[in-house]
């Protein structure tokens, strides 16, 4: 058993239903029984490993300083997809190399990310389905006991990172924007900050429209109470990013859009 308590947070796609989950905590368990476990999210649609980056992104930085966040949507788990360990910020990161770091590295800016390669820090056998019970979980109760990050193997230059959308001025008073995830409300949550447009107490007197899926919003509100039964409309949300919803409802069901569709707002 390690000394101090440590915290390790998990995010993954294996749902609630089997047995995964408890399998990696018992592995991790195992090697430092002194660890307490934070489950961020086990309901990430199944490999959507940019739905998992972006929340990975927006929760991390709520922990103490020195937790180890442990993300594993893999869907090419058993391929030579690479396993990752990582400082970012004062936080440590222990993931598959496939983009699901990309929102904590953009906003961190400087990371010092490691390959793991040292396989004795590994669970035997090694499943080539269930990387998350014999890899990632025994790497991050390990970096839990303190071990450094270069004993589990060399630096990685080149992480694999997903495309974050960005804001693109189409032309004049067109701006294309896009959604960037949707949360279980069927809230669209987009990458618009209340800065980007002159709804939300800008100087800019011009209107605006935002446009999506063939739909023009018109109506820009600041809690979801202000919305009238089932109306479309945008919120600035607990994300910073706008939201587009439908107060009792779904936005996402009533435009047909999820993460990565394209909107627009229109100005003037």
């Amino acid at each position: 058993m390690a000394g101090a308590p440590r915290l390790i947070t998990l995010l993954t796609d294996f749902g609630q239903q089997d047995h995964y989950v408890a399998a990696v905590k018992g592995v991790m368990l195992s090697i430092n029984a002194n660890l307490h476990f934070v489950d961020i999210t086990h309901q990430i649609p199944a490999q959507d490993v940019q739905s998992a980056a972006f929340s990975l992104g927006q929760v991390y930085g709520y922990f103490p300083e020195e937790t180890i966040h442990l993300a594993v949507v893999d869907p090419g788990v058993g391929s030579g997809r690479k396993a990752l360990i990582a400082r970012a910020g004062d936080h440590f990161f222990v993931a598959p190399d496939n983009g699901i770091l990309s929102y904590v590295l953009a906003r961190e800016g400087e990371a010092r990310i490691h390959e793991v390669s040292a396989e004795h820090y590994f669970r035997r056998p090694v499943s080539r389905t269930f990387h998350a019970r014999d890899v990632f979980g025994p790497v991050a109760a390990w970096l839990s006991r303190d071990i450094s990050l270069d004993q589990f193997g060399p630096l990685c230059e080149r992480p694999v990172q997903l495309p974050i959308p960005r804001l693109t001025k189409v032309r004049e008073g067109l701006i294309q924007a896009a959604v960037l995830a949707v949360d279980r409300f069927g809230n669209l949550i987009t990458n618009l900050t209340p800065a980007d447009i002159p709804c939300y107490g800008t100087a800019d007197p011009r209107p605006c429209k935002l446009l999506a899926a063939q739909r023009e919003i018109t109506s820009f509100r600041g809690t979801f109470a202000e919305g009238g039964p089932g109306e479309l409309f945008v919120v600035p949300g607990s994300t910073g990013y706008l939201e587009i919803v439908v107060r009792n409802g779904s936005a996402a069901a009533t435009l047909g859009l999820g993460p990565g569709a394209m909107i627009g707002v229109k100005l003037g």
